[in-house]
């Protein structure tokens, strides 16, 4: 199965994993993983703690980052280099992880990361326009 790591500034990788098993309930394997990257955080460092999780990972892994650019995506993309199995997608929102959780014992992590990018862009609304339009 493939592996769901979140790697985020400050507890929002731990607080996405809680609130999807508040939704979803709580899943019972370890395919799951939550980094916090603090200011003081070493992108060397956490990369190389990162990279030791990846290697285990057998059929393979997507990581899920809150921004592009920022150093939690900095530090998994140092991580996941030289591991073709390892797909780094940024934006994490919530509707990326609960597809993430739902779809990740059925494909491969190619298709599981592209089917988490193709529902969490679908899943940027606004409601607000949408409602004006009477849709």
């Amino acid at each position: 199965m493939v592996k769901i790591i979140l790697v985020t500034h400050g507890h929002l990788a731990q607080e996405m994993l809680e609130t999807a098993a508040q939704i979803i309930g709580k899943p019972t394997d370890e395919g799951l993983a939550a980094f916090s990257v603090t200011a003081a955080a070493s992108v060397e460092k956490e990369a190389a703690k990162l990279h030791a999780l990846l290697q285990t990972c057998e059929e393979g892994a997507v990581v899920l980052t809150d921004i592009f650019g920022g150093s939690a995506t900095n530090i998994s993309l140092t991580a996941s280099k030289d591991l073709p199995k390892c797909h780094v997608i940024t934006g994490l929102n919530l509707s990326m992880l609960l597809t993430a959780l739902n779809s990740r014992k059925k494909l491969s992590a190619k298709e599981l990361a592209e089917k988490i990018e193709a529902d969490g862009k679908r899943a940027v609304i606004n409601a607000t326009e949408l409602l004006i339009k009477g849709l």
